[in-house]
């Protein structure tokens, strides 16, 4: 059998709408490691949100966080590749942002800090490790972002295309319903694992790619097999080479089941 290198997402796609590793997932995800595939995390989180499911999943982990910002080696507790915004970027989106969106709520991964402020509404789950803060602008430190986190009324899907016009020099995505990100252009997923797959022996085509919301699109398309969730954004289900079960029925552990022969 080839080996692989198996990439996923985590909120909606790995993790069940709980936000866990079911024991049918790390089971799945251990059997294909010791078949010597190997398994990376892809995911819009920063790096301290992304910890608790590395541990999970044995700790034995390099994760793609923060949309393709940082790389980090769960192994050896280390970052790996970093790509913030240039400081006048974040400078001139913040202004922009400020004066364009009234009653705009930002954030921002600050290489190993997600500092929010006080009015940004995420649920507990993906906010506890955050800073709060009055004003952004105040709070952080500008050569030092990774990613930007835009929050408007409404579903981000209904002002993303908004947010992208204005902030055309940088990449926008969303990977939630419940705000827009901004990235140095260039920077997503499927970039950064690029990098890690060269590092590892990989070719576009050796790697097997799980998604379920738009910020995946640039990952599934790069990689050699693309596989939906069941419950992904209508755009992934298009794009997708194959559709397994949703995250709450442990979709890609389905999947991976029947890589390794343990369906």
């Amino acid at each position: 059998m080839k080996r692989r290198m198996i990439v996923c997402d985590l909120d909606g796609t790995l993790l069940n709408s709980s936000g866990l590793v079911s024991e049918r997932t790390r089971v799945a995800v251990h059997r294909a490691r010791s078949a010597g595939h190997v398994f990376a995390i892809a995911t819009a989180r920063p790096v301290r949100d992304t910890r608790h499911v590395a541990v999970a999943l044995g700790n034995e982990t390099v994760a793609v966080c923060g949309n393709g910002s940082i790389t980090f080696d769960f192994v050896r507790d280390e970052v790996v590749d970093y790509h913030p915004l240039a400081e006048t970027h974040v400078a001139e989106a913040l202004a922009v942002l400020r004066g364009r969106l009234p009653g705009v709520r930002l954030g921002a991964e600050c290489r190993l800090e997600l500092v929010l402020e006080d009015s940004f509404e995420l649920p507990p789950a993906l906010s506890r490790s955050a800073r709060r803060v009055p004003r952004l602008e105040e709070a952080i430190d500008r050569h030092n972002v990774g990613k930007l986190m835009v929050q408007l009324e409404g579903t981000a899907r209904h002002y993303y295309e908004g947010v992208r016009r204005i902030l055309a020099g940088c990449e926008v995505t969303i990977s939630a319903d419940v705000f827009c990100e901004v990235m140095r252009a260039g920077v997503t997923k499927a970039a950064a694992l690029e990098v890690m797959a060269g590092r590892l022996g990989f070719a576009g085509d050796d790697v097997i790619a799980f998604g379920d919301m738009p910020n995946d699109l640039p990952m599934l398309t790069w990689a050699g097999t693309a596989v939906a969730v069941a419950n992904a954004h209508p755009a992934v289900l298009a794009s997708a080479d194959e559709v397994t079960a949703s995250n709450d029925d442990d979709g890609v552990a389905a999947w991976l089941e029947r890589l390794t022969g343990h369906h």
